[in-house]
This record gives structure tokens, sequence and C-alpha cells, in this order.
């Protein structure tokens, strides 16, 4: 191999592993992608055949810095390149960790905190109705596109912002930040309906118990709690997961 063949491959080589850390951050975090069921070697070979399919839609863009020195550059650019991938991944997963966010509050609301599972995803304790929710938003981000979604912006992303291009991390400081908050408003927004549900079976349950002590039925409390937030959620789980499915995708097409 010659010199001049040299100088056409390394910028190559270098634009196309840059990319690569953009698509394995993303991979590493992503809802479907990230999951912790998914081993770790079937991972990475989904990363390395998306980004080529990205890197060869992006028209092979190279990584070749001017007046500085190679390595560094390239480091720099690295940290960068994987700063990008993980905070478009992190807004996406947001939407999930709200759904679950959210099974947990109506978990305690409904007096069912105490039964825990292992989460899959990951690998820690969770309540039943959290996994439901969970599993049931990663079913509608399937259903919705949303893995496609983060192909396309992928390749928007490389388009717009080449391989060692100067990026603010403050800005991907504050995206992360404001993705956060807007998951935990959407948490408290998924629970209201089923919390609001069993805080009226309780006030009922209480003026019944008031208005007819001798009927003892305090002690159906349980079981009105179960019912009515049971219901509730049957009636709601629908919009909940298809709202924490348009969330995931609104980090990847940017609300459009």
């Amino acid at each position: 191999m010659g010199s001049s063949d040299a100088a056409f491959l390394t910028p190559t080589l270098f634009g196309f592993l840059l990319v690569l850390f953009r698509c394995a951050a993303l991979c590493s975090v992503a809802p479907l992608f990230g999951m912790r069921a998914v081993p770790r070697r079937v991972r990475m070979g989904v990363s390395v055949a998306i980004t080529f399919a990205v890197y060869s839609g992006a028209n092979f863009p190279i990584f070749a810095p001017q007046g500085q020195s190679l390595a560094g550059a390239l480091i720099v650019a690295a940290i960068t390149e994987t700063a990008i991938g993980l905070v478009a991944g992190i807004c996406s997963k947001f939407a999930v960790e709200a759904a679950q966010a959210a099974g947990q509050l109506i978990s305690v609301s409904m007096g069912l905190s105490y039964g825990s599972v292992i989460d899959p995803i990951h690998g820690a304790e969770s309540t039943a109705i959290s996994e439901l929710l969970g599993m049931f938003s990663l079913a509608a981000i399937v259903a919705a596109g949303t893995h496609r979604e983060a192909v396309v912006w992928l390749c928007r992303s490389v388009i717009t912002v080449p391989p060692g291009s100067t990026v603010e991390i403050s800005s991907l400081a504050a995206a992360v930040v404001t993705q956060s908050m807007v998951a935990v408003a959407l948490a408290v927004r998924m629970a209201f309906p089923v919390m609001v549900a069993v805080t009226f079976g309780h006030i009922g349950l209480g003026v019944l118990s008031r208005s007819a002590p001798q009927l003892s039925i305090s002690s159906l409390g349980f079981a009105l709690t179960i019912i009515a937030g049971g219901g509730a959620l049957y009636m709601v789980a629908p919009s909940m997961v298809e709202i924490a499915a348009r969330s995931a995708a609104t980090a990847f097409t940017g609300g459009q």
C-alpha cells in the first residue's frame, strides 16, 4: 500500500470509527437497543451494522484535523461523539423510565408496593405494575417505529454534525436536564388518574364507614383500592403507553 492510499484510508477509517462511537453510545442506553437482556456482543454487532449503513448514507464523512495533533484531536472527537450518542439515547430512555416510575407510584397508592419482582431491563427489584407499564411502553415504542427513528436520527446527525465537529457540552447537559424534568412531569401525569381513583375510593369508603359503622365495611378497604385503581389503570393504560412512545420518539424527531 502506497502513501497515497494510506492518506486516503486513514481519514475515512477515523471517520467511520467516530460514527461507530456515536452509534455504540446510542445503542448502549436507548430503548430496545440498550436492554439488559440483549447480550453485549449482539449489541455491538448491531452497532457496527447500523454504523456502516449510517456512514454510507452520510456519504462517507472523513476526519482530518488541521493544525493540531492527530491523537489529541481524535481523543476529543471520540469523547464528543460518545456524548452525543449517550445524550440522545438517555433522553429517549427517560420515557420508559417515566412509565416505570408511574407504575411505582400507582403500586404505592394501591398498596401493592410490598410485592417485588426482578426487573429484566435493569436487573433490580421492581413492582408488577411498574414492569407491566415498562413492557407495554417498550411494545408501543416498537409499534411506533422509534427504533427506526433512532437510525434516521443517526443519519441526520452525522450529516448536520459530521465527525470531529465542535459541540458544546453544556448544551448537551442542558438537554439531558430538560428531558429529565419532562420525564418527572410525565410520570406524575401518567399516574395521576389512577391515584385520583384510589383516593376517591378511600373517601367513599370513609363516608360509608362514618354513615353506617355497624356494617364494618372498613375491612373492604384493600379490595376497594384494588378495584378502583385496577379499573382506572385498565382505562388509562393504553393512553399512558402511547404518551411514553411519543415522548421517546421526540428525543429523535425533535417534536416533529
